[in-house]
């Protein structure tokens, strides 16, 4: 069974309810998921994992949320070894720099020596039935890559 390690932050709930349907699909195609929110996770630990997926928001001025401030910088000094991953996450199309934690955390991970096995996803706002499906493929490629 693969072991995947999905953190996430959320301020407004919308990413945390994005997590919570990605760990029930997951689960349900027979994956063994932790979710855990960024603000509370342990990036050292992330080569542990069979793969690695983040959901986080864009904060502010296209900066990552304060919350996974100190996991995304100690992601410099992790080495993923490989590790299978992909992030996605929610914000706003009025914003100048839509989505760009997103870019942010594809880029460490990839900087960290992981392997990147989907195109990342951004999410306009609340989800809504063809995000989900973008979601759930992200998720098929995933649990694909663990094969």
């Amino acid at each position: 069974m693969s072991k995947i390690f999905l953190g996430y932050t959320s301020m407004s709930g919308r990413n945390e309810k994005i997590a919570e349907n990605l760990k029930s699909y997951l689960e349900e195609k027979g994956a063994e998921v932790d979710l855990e929110q960024l603000v509370d996770a342990d990036a050292f630990k992330l080569p542990e994992y069979d793969a690695v997926i983040t959901v986080t928001y864009t904060y502010n001025d296209g900066d990552i949320p304060d919350e996974a401030q100190d996991f995304f910088e100690d992601l410099q000094d992790v080495d993923l070894a490989k590790t299978k991953f992909a992030v996605l996450g929610s914000s706003s199309k009025s914003h100048i720099h839509y989505g760009r934690a997103v870019d942010y955390f594809t880029m460490e991970m990839n900087s960290s020596n992981g392997d990147q096995v989907a195109d990342s996803v951004k999410i306009n706002e609340d989800p809504d039935d063809d995000d989900y499906a973008r979601i759930h493929q992200l998720a098929d490629y995933v649990l694909k890559s663990l094969i």
